[in-house]
Formats: structure tokens, C-alpha cells, sequence
């Protein structure tokens, strides 16, 4: 992927980030002694992008340093010219995440699960509804979700994150244990998010898919940047200025 990017013909990075939406300078985030992000700094403007690299590159480590639900080692992180703080309710609302793990409550069926979450964001049961059929669910709203199939309970995160229509949005392998239908269906669900002054960050294998509509990318290589890039309209990246 590293190749394609460098041979792009256009660069489009600067004016991207006229509209900067996430700052973050020497992020450094370790577990004992392993090292999962080195100094990282990067900037992102609006759109989704894509954050790509392989096993243990630090992609997981980032989205959840972004949600504020790891605190890092050093570096610092700004949404909007503001740190980000998960005690911080304003930013709660601001942020949709969907990790590895579901974030459901098994015993409950899905749209318990969906009407309850709804409520936390003062929003009414049927956006819950709404949300469900946004990703293909609504034949699934009565099935406990500890008994949804890994694909399922992947599409249920997504539409937990999406839910209360945040402006930023950070999906770890949504399209994992996923058919070709039920990814087309997530897609969907997240072009119908996306907006001018949305930002989405989604880490992910499934590059050739995603590339399809992103507007940029990300490669993380031993927890630092080796890429980053705005995709020009013939969807070839145009890589870091």
C-alpha cells in the first residue's frame, strides 16, 4: 500500500488540514515494557479515514486513546483545539466508538440494548430502531445479544457508535466476520453518517474496501506514522506532505 501512496500525482494534505479537526503531537502509550505508540503525531481534517497497518502496529491502541478510554503514557491529543477528556461530558456526546467487544449487555435483546443506550444521550427509544435498520437489523431487535453471531454483534457496535450521531467516529474492524451483504449494509450506515464537519477513523485489514469511499488514509508501522494522505478523486492517495 506504501507504494501506491508515494506514487500519487496530486497533494491535496495541506488544504485538508485548513479544517483540523484532531491534533495530536509525541503520543507515546506503553503497557510495561512494549511500547504501542512512539511519539506519534498526527493531524486529521474532516472525512473518513482509513488507519491501516499490521498486527500490534498500535491502530487499536490509537482509537482508544481517541475515545478516552486509555489514558496515554505522554503526548498530548486535541479535538477541536481541546484536550480530550472522557470525564468531560460534552466530549461523551461528541464520540462514537466500537472496539473488539460488542459493548452490549448480553441478557438484553438488541433493541433493549439500543432503546437504553438511546436514553443515556436523552434521545428518544425509536432512534434506537432508526439505528437498526441503518445496518441491516431489524429482524435481529428481539435476539439477546449475548446469542447474536460475531457478525451481528459487529454490526450492533457499529450501530451503538453511530447511535447518537457523533462527530467523531472510531470503528475498530467493523467489517470483521462480516459477508459481503452485511459489510455493503455497514458502508451504507456510514456514508449516511458522514458529513462536511464529521470526522471518522476506522482501523481496519480490509483496505481495497474501504478505499473505496474514504477520503484519506493512515499506515501505522511499530506504533508511528509511515503514511498518511488524502485520497485525490481518481482515489489514489496523496501521501504526507
Amino acid at each position: 500500500m506504501g507504494d501506491e501512496w508515494r506514487n500519487a500525482t496530486s497533494v491535496t494534505h495541506s488544504a485538508w488540514l485548513l479544517r483540523l479537526v484532531i491534533s495530536i503531537r509525541r503520543l507515546t502509550v506503553t503497557y510495561g515494557r512494549t511500547l504501542a505508540l512512539d511519539r506519534l503525531d498526527l493531524d486529521l481534517g474532516p472525512g473518513v479515514i482509513g488507519l491501516f497497518g499490521p498486527n500490534g502496529s498500535g491502530k487499536s491502541t490509537l482509537l482508544r486513546v481517541l475515545s478516552g478510554l486509555l489514558r496515554p503514557s505522554a503526548g498530548t491529543v486535541e479535538l477541536c483545539g481541546r484536550p480530550i477528556s472522557s470525564s468531560d461530558e460534552g466530549f461523551r456526546r461528541r464520540v462514537g466508538y466500537a472496539g473488539h467487544e460488542s459493548g452490549l449487555y448480553p441478557r438484553l435483546t438488541l433493541e433493549e440494548n439500543l432503546s437504553l443506550f438511546a436514553r443515556l444521550y436523552d434521545l428518544p427509544a425509536r432512534r434506537g430502531l432508526e439505528v437498526a435498520e441503518e445496518v441491516g437489523l431489524s429482524n435481529r431487535l428481539q435476539t439477546r445479544a449475548g446469542e447474536l453471531s460475531a457478525g451481528l454483534k459487529r454490526r450492533a457496535a457499529v450501530a451503538r457508535a453511530l447511535l447518537h450521531g457523533p462527530d467523531l467516529l472510531l470503528l475498530d474492524e467493523p467489517y470483521a466476520n462480516l459477508d459481503d451483504d452485511a459489510a455493503e449494509e455497514v458502508t451504507r450506515a456510514i456514508q449516511g453518517w458522514s458529513g462536511p464537519e464529521r470526522t471518522a477513523l476506522i482501523a481496519t485489514h480490509g483496505a481495497k474496501r474501504l478505499k473505496a469511499y474514504a477520503a484519506g488514509g493512515v499506515i501505522l508501522k511499530q506504533g508511528r506514522v509511515v503514511v498518511e494522505g488524502r485520497y485525490s478523486r481518481a482515489r489514489e492517495p496523496a501521501p504526507r506532505a
